[in-house]
C-alpha cells in the first residue's frame, strides 16, 4: 500500500490546525488519518480533534507524555507503523522528530522541515506529488544499484515522475512483477531473464498445491542446516 507522512510544526496559533482541516476538505479521495501532540495531557473535549473528524478524517490519536491514549504505543514511530493501512497520515507536532518531513509555520525551529509557510495549493501539490512518485518506487526493485546513472530509486523514480526516464532504464526492472533475493544477508540482483525464470518455477510448483488459489505475493526463507 502507498502511504505518505507528514508532520506539521509551529508555535501556538501558527495554522498548524486550519491547514490539516482544510487539506482534509481537498483530499476526499483518500483514506487519511491525523495525529495530534497533545503534551500537556489529553482533553476529552479536544475542539480540534472533533475539527478533524468533521473535516473528513478516518482516524484521530490524541498522542500526549509519550503515551497513546487510543492506541497501544508508546511513541510516534510504532504509533505511525499500527496506521499503515491509511493512504496518508498527518501529523501536528513532534517538532523535534528528525525521521518525520514537515511543513513549518511562522518562525518555529523544527527538525527536516521541508516548506516553510507555503500555500495549501503547494501542500495540496507536493503530497499528490509524494504520493505519485511512491507509487513508482513500488515498481522500482529498490536495489539502489546506481547502474541506471542515478544515485538511488528514489532519483530515478523522481525523473520517471518528470517524464525525463523511464522503467526500461532499470536493468533489474520487471513489469511483471518486484522481486528480490537476498543469500547469506546480500542482495542478490537478477536481471528480468533470471526474474522470470525463478518466477515461473516457484508460481509453477506452488501452483499445484492443494488450497494455494491465485498467487499474489511470495515471501520464501530457509536456512541449510548443518551436519
Amino acid at each position: 500500500m502507498i502511504r505518505l507522512y507528514l508532520g506539521f510544526c509551529g508555535y501556538s496559533n501558527s495554522g498548524k490546525t486550519s491547514m490539516i482541516v482544510e487539506l482534509l476538505h481537498r483530499l476526499k479521495d483518500y483514506k487519511i488519518a491525523v495525529v495530534k501532540h497533545t503534551p500537556h495531557g489529553i482533553d476529552m473535549q479536544d475542539k480540534d480533534s472533533k475539527r478533524f473528524r468533521e473535516a473528513g478524517a478516518m482516524e484521530v490519536v490524541l498522542l500526549g507524555n509519550e503515551q497513546v491514549h487510543i492506541k497501544n504505543a508508546s511513541s510516534l514511530f510504532p504509533l505511525l507503523k499500527s496506521l499503515e493501512h491509511y493512504d496518508i497520515i498527518l501529523v501536528e507536532g513532534f517538532k523535534s522528530y528528525k525521521f518525520l518531513p514537515k511543513i513549518c509555520l511562522g518562525d518555529a525551529e523544527c527538525e527536516n522541515c521541508i516548506m516553510r509557510n507555503p500555500k495549501i495549493e503547494d501542500v495540496v501539490e507536493h503530497i499528490e506529488r509524494e504520493l505519485k512518485i511512491e507509487r513508482i518506487m513500488k515498481e522500482l526493485p529498490n536495489f539502489n544499484c546506481g547502474e541506471c546513472n542515478h544515485k538511488n530509486c528514489r532519483e530515478m523514480a523522481e525523473v520517471i515522475y518528470r517524464g525525463e526516464d523511464n522503467f526500461k532504464n532499470c536493468r533489474y526492472w520487471n513489469p511483471n512483477a518486484v522481486i528480490s533475493v537476498r543469500v547469506n544477508g546480500k542482495d542478490i540482483y537478477m536481471g528480468k531473464f533470471a526474474q522470470d525464470i525463478v518466477i515461473k518455477t516457484i508460481t509453477g510448483m506452488l501452483s499445484a498445491f492443494k488450497g494455494v488459489g491465485d498467487i499474489e505475493e511470495v515471501e520464501i526463507k530457509y536456512r541449510v542446516k548443518g551436519e
